[in-house]
């Protein structure tokens, strides 16, 4: 009684979801899901914010458009306000207080000015973003239409993939998998408009066709992204015009830093990338080719690191930032030096004060300024970033960042850099006995549950015997920088595990600096030692000091100087911290020494020379701009011809008909009818309608008849139309012709 009360229920709600979702809404889904896949391409522009902000857009564009069919006005009302609260809750946006008084035009605009102008660039993408959305769903209308969107869109990610530093291919995988189900929702949507008893008689059994739809493409898709990519055969023309002249290859946005194969393994010492400073660091590993193009000229009072930016969290197979990190405007000539927490000292006693200027060589945009850590003031900014974006200062990660990557000319920065006293600080424990410290400290001990146990047992092994935190920390640097080669092309076909530190101590037993960093801190954190990790670049070289070198003259003992720093310079280290003393350097890269500032009564530590070629980490810059001139070539070449083929197609209707008048030209209309007749039996014979050799035309169309109710009239009037044709004896007329291909036409489509 219960189930027959429930049973109209559940079939309306079938109803509502098979004849009105899936044909009227579902391929604005198959549209998001075609823009997700098309915004990839400003991976290397777009900050993760913009993308949080867009992605979150999207979401709310999904569930009005599935829910709302007709209400337009609440539809773009509750997508604008998704964009509006997303941009608010992922941007780090100031208020400034109501004005004074509203009717005072200048106090107004300023208010508008200054908030609304904290949500740029974010509105303006996450909105072009939705309105680009809608004109793909309302524009892929009909089959053809949709068959030219899919195709520019896999030849657009396919150009992208081949001349930027970007793996597209899942990318290109899930735009066909996406037009796939398109296509299907399109033709179910014209079989109810044209033969609607046929749709009622699917919609009553919908799992008869989706099951075997869903199936199909899916294992399709599925195996096509699991297959192993094979050995490139043929290079494109491009590549070998370039080889040919003995030039790089190189991409229009700098190389990435991830390996060309998308995996965690390489295939051994080919280098897939170039050095570089990058900011996506989520994937450590693989190989690159060193870049000694200058990125920036230093010139400081004090020899130093150059640091850029800090990262606390480990996922195993790389470094995410953390969330929640408080930040302040940095404004340009401020009397006051920046915070810092924890705030240790008065910024005179054991720090030395470092001023540094640096032009930047290479016209990209930067995420961040580099300095030496920690900066406590800017004085200048000269470019693009003094009116762009505005800059803020993370406190307790020491990082001076862009509101947005901007493009600066130079900047002058002042640093208050602490000595190196390491007799106060064997005497100091990094976390007090009592557990209160200064700061939480516990995104600096994060590590994941699938780090591999015998990581903690060799840095408690390796640490034995050491009296103190801070020598158990120095044997844990000896240990890496003695035990394992540098290279810049490790041979990561000998990883089995999955945690890249794991891999690197016990597996593969060589690479660059971002193993051993990365090493570094998760041993010191399983000791129960709070750790960070920091990315930026190394000194640099200094022309001077070959010059000093030469004539035997003294070099200066702090360091200063003019210091080229190039891509190659790209670097990263540890830092580990010491409650009552603050963060602590550390380099536990082999052939690497990082120069700190000693007390004036203690002899400054040996500076270990660096390898032949400073350390890298994958690069997410630009190449200069006589290096991307034939790359540009290139892609304006690709873009003029798919606009071309966009013409073709805005123009098929054109040329069909100029095609079929050349095609036919010389026969009579009756001559094309029976023509058309003999192509469209064998293209129904292809669908499987076979045809006996002793039937007669009119016994095949009386038999496909009695299998298509629906189509009974329309083949009966293309039979009598091809007899009239065929046995006439006249010409015809372009009318008679006309009917009988139109009619045709309705049957193909039809089945």
């Amino acid at each position: 009684m219960k189930e027959a009360a429930f049973g109209p229920l559940r079939r309306r709600r079938e109803g509502m979801l098979w004849r009105k979702i899936v044909p009227e809404r579902l391929h604005r889904i198959f549209a998001l899901i075609l823009m997700l896949q098309l915004i990839q391409v400003f991976r290397s522009y777009w900050w993760p914010e913009t993308y949080h902000i867009v992605y979150a857009a999207l979401a709310v564009y999904g569930v009005t458009e599935l829910l709302f069919t007709r209400a337009w006005a609440a539809r773009l009302s509750l997508q604008a306000a998704g964009i509006v609260v997303s941009t608010l809750a992922f941007t780090p946006v100031q208020w400034y207080g109501w004005p004074e008084r509203w009717r005072d035009w200048g106090e107004a605009r300023r208010f508008f000015v200054l908030h609304a102008g904290q949500l740029h660039p974010f509105v303006e993408l996450a909105a072009g973003t939705l309105l680009a959305t809608h004109v793909i769903a309302a524009w892929a209308s009909t089959k053809g239409r949709l068959i030219s969107l899919v195709l520019v869109t896999v030849i657009g990610l396919a150009v992208v993939d081949s001349f930027f530093p970007l793996e597209l291919w899942r990318n290109i995988a899930w735009s066909v998998l996406s037009g796939l189900g398109w296509l299907v929702v399109l033709h179910l949507r014209q079989l109810k408009e044209r033969h609607y008893d046929s749709w009622n008689a699917l919609a009553e059994r919908p799992l008869e066709l989706l099951l075997p739809a869903v199936v199909v493409i899916g294992v399709m898709i599925a195996l096509g992204m699991m297959m192993p990519r094979a050995p490139v055969l043929l290079e494109d023309p491009y590549t070998l015009w370039m080889k040919a002249q003995n030039k790089e290859v190189s991409g229009l946005g700098g190389e990435g830093g991830f390996l060309i194969t998308g995996s965690d393994v390489s295939s051994g010492s080919a280098a897939s990338s170039k050095s570089g400073y990058g900011r996506n660091d989520s994937q450590i590993g693989g190989g690159f080719q060193f870049d000694y193009s200058p990125v920036m000229e230093v010139t400081t009072t004090q020899r130093s690191y150059w640091r850029g930016e800090t990262k606390a969290v480990y996922t195993g197979k790389g470094w995410t930032d953390r969330k929640g990190a408080e930040t302040v405007p940095a404004d340009v000539g401020a009397a006051e030096p920046f915070p810092l927490d924890p705030s240790f000292g008065d910024g005179t006693d054991g720090y030395r004060k470092v001023e540094q200027t640096v032009k930047m060589i290479r016209k990209d945009r930067v995420p961040v300024l580099f300095g030496a850590g920690p900066i406590s003031g800017v004085q200048e900014i000269a470019g693009g970033g003094a009116g762009g974006a505005r800059l803020y200062w993370n406190p307790e990660e020491w990082e001076l960042r862009f509101q947005r990557p901007s493009q600066v000319e130079s900047y002058t920065v002042v640093s208050e850099v602490r000595e190196l006293d390491e007799n106060k600080l064997r005497q100091l424990p990094a976390v007090p006995a009592d557990g209160k410290t200064s700061i939480d400290l516990s995104p600096y001990l994060q590590l994941p549950d699938s780090l591999p146990a015998r990581v903690g047992e060799l840095a408690k092994q390796v640490t034995e015997g050491a009296a103190d935190d801070y020598d158990r920390l120095k044997k844990l640097e000896s240990y890496l920088q003695t035990t394992y080669p540098y290279t810049n092309t490790p041979d990561t076909s000998k990883q089995k595990s999955k945690d890249i530190v794991d891999a690197f101590l016990f597996e593969i037993k060589e690479g660059y600096c971002d193993y051993y960093s990365t090493a570094f801190v998760v041993m010191a954190r399983t000791l129960g030692l709070p750790a960070r990790w920091v990315k930026g670049y190394a000194t640099g070289v200094n022309p001077q000091d070959e010059e000093r070198a030469r004539y035997g003259a003294p070099a200066d003992p702090n360091g200063a100087g003019t210091y080229t720093v190039r891509n190659a310079d790209a670097h990263s280290w540890a830092e580990v911290y010491f409650e009552g003393y603050g963060w602590v350097p550390f380099e536990p890269t082999s052939g690497f020494s990082i120069p700190l500032p000693t007390p004036q009564n203690e002899p400054a530590p040996v500076d270990v020379p660096a390898v032949a070629t400073p350390e890298t980490e994958p690069e997410a810059v630009e190449p200069a701009a006589a290096d991307i001139r034939t790359p540009v070539a290139v892609s304006a070449a690709a873009a003029a011809i798919v606009l071309a083929a966009v013409v073709l197609f805005l123009n098929r209707r054109r040329l069909a008909d100029s095609w079929r008048q050349f095609r036919h030209r010389g026969t009579t209309p009756n001559q094309r009818i029976v023509r058309e007749m003999e192509r469209f039996v064998a293209w129904m014979q292809r669908r499987g309608l076979k045809r006996n050799r002793h039937e007669t035309l009119r016994e095949t169309f009386a038999s496909w008849s009695s299998r298509f109710g629906s189509l009974r009239h329309d083949l009966e009037g293309a039979l009598e139309q091809f007899e009239a044709a065929r046995y006439s004896g006249a010409s015809g007329d372009e009318e008679a012709y006309e009917r009988f291909s139109q009619t045709v036409e309705r049957i193909r489509k039809a089945l």
